[in-house]
């Protein structure tokens, strides 16, 4: 294929429905169309709100498109629909180049993704204001999505739970907590899945990035706040170094990706303080901890990747696979084992068939999996504060690890202070900084 083109962005703001339609052009082009239904309130979209939404829908478009894209990973990437900005497109640009570095280095690319990008180009917004509103809280399922909700609501806020494609899981954490859930439903144009299963290129894509923008284009058309994320620090912790290049498996979760998300807002929408990651400063063992004050989601929450696949996926954990473990790990100082056991299913320390995969999650293999797990320092933090446990004595896991790397038994006073002190964040208006701090 020779390039692929955006060609269509509409949204009807009665019905909700938007539809984007994409091009892989070559001696025999693939033509897609990606639908996504909005909630929109039953007395209609005032004009205004409308017209935010329709601002964010280009670069909505043409970052869904990626999913498109990437299946021949042409050499031009055109966005034939009018109202981009140069910073949308710059924006659009770094989103390829780092959100398919994965795709790009499992693939056996020979380096980073870099298209031509074509596209005619607005001027910026002059100015930028704040929308106005509940903020609008995109919930997973899993831990960190439920300490930015009740961090919300111990602030005085009243936040209105959001998913795309909402499964079990979802709706079960968001009917613990009692907030209003919204919904949208995203459906891939099947023709891309067929041409994936005949041996298309296929892998990562920076998903974060694209539900971030439905967010963002939902919150405008209900005329609701900011759209306030659950990303911690350590998602902008590179996976490895590819050729002298950050790679990283959760880059449409990191700082880079937040800064430049807003940037682009700002000049594309007129917006300011519309998105932004409550938990930012926050390692994911903090965030656990704060997590482990909470004991009404035990029986809800899933933090497993397989549990939210496609099909044939389960509504609980697997146990068997590097978020299931981490998640355990980062649990396990705050928790007694017959509560995380309960949480989890099973208690993973107790399999020494598990060693291995703890080994990854602490360094002691080539680089951590590409997986939403912490920096391997938070990992080795956590494998020293269990250690040190009584109530986790005994378990064959724990003991490989030390016998392996007795240091960790130890403790690292710098590691725990930097571990669990306030890595750099956007700042946020209030009371958004004070809600950061309620539970963690």
């Amino acid at each position: 294929m020779t390039a692929f083109r955006v060609t269509g962005a509409t949204l009807d703001p009665v019905s909700g429905e938007a539809r984007f339609d994409f091009v892989l052009d070559g001696p025999a082009p693939e033509r897609f169309t990606e639908v996504v239904r909005f909630t929109v309130p039953d007395q209609g979209v005032p004009a205004d709100d409308v017209a935010t939404a329709e601002r964010v829908l280009p670069v909505l478009a043409a970052a869904l498109g990626i999913s498109y894209f990437k299946a021949a990973a042409p050499p031009r990437f055109e966005v034939a629909v009018p109202g981009l900005t140069a910073e949308a497109v710059d924006y659009l640009r770094l989103l390829v180049r780092e959100g398919l570095a994965e795709f790009a280095y499992r693939a056996g690319l020979p380096g980073l993704l870099e298209p031509e990008f074509v596209a005619d180009t607005v001027p910026a917004a002059a100015t930028a204001t704040a929308p106005q509103g509940d903020p609008l809280v995109p919930i997973g399922g899993g831990k960190d999505s439920v300490v930015t909700v009740e961090s919300l609501v111990a602030a005085g806020l009243d936040p209105v739970q959001f998913a795309v494609n909402p499964n079990r899981i979802i709706r079960r954490v968001a009917e613990v907590a009692g907030r209003r859930l919204v919904t949208a439903t995203r459906t891939i144009d099947p023709r891309l899945l067929e041409l994936n299963a005949a041996g298309a290129l296929n892998g990562h894509v920076p998903v974060t990035a694209f539900n971030s923008l439905i967010a963002i284009t939902q919150a405008a058309l209900l005329g609701l706040g900011p759209v306030v994320m659950s990303n911690e620090s350590s998602a902008s912790d590179p996976t490895l170094t590819w050729d002298g290049k950050p790679v990283n498996h959760q880059w449409s979760k990191g700082l880079d990706a937040e800064r430049a998300l807003i940037g682009m807002l700002r000049a594309q929408a007129g917006l300011s303080d519309a998105y932004f990651s409550l938990l930012r400063p926050f390692s994911e063992l903090r965030i656990a901890r704060g997590f482990a004050r909470l004991t009404a989601y035990d029986a809800a929450i899933v933090s497993c990747n397989r549990a939210f696949r496609i099909a044939g996926a389960e509504p609980t954990w697997c146990g068997d696979c590097p978020k299931c473990r981490f998640v355990f790990l980062a649990f396990a100082p705050y928790m007694e084992p017959e509560r995380l056991a309960g949480i989890v299913g099973a208690d993973l320390f107790a399999d020494a068939a598990q060693t291995p995969g703890f080994r990854e999650l602490i360094g002691l293999d080539a680089h951590k999996p590409f997986e939403c797990v912490g920096e391997e320092a938070e990992s080795s933090l956590a494998v020293g504060l269990v250690a040190r446990s009584d109530a986790w004595l005994g378990r064959p896991v724990i003991a490989a690890l030390i016998a392996e790397a007795p240091e960790l038994r130890d403790g690292d006073a710098a590691l725990e202070a930097q571990v669990f002190g306030d890595a750099d964040a956007v700042d946020l208006p209030d009371p958004y900084e004070t809600a950061r701090f309620a539970l963690v």
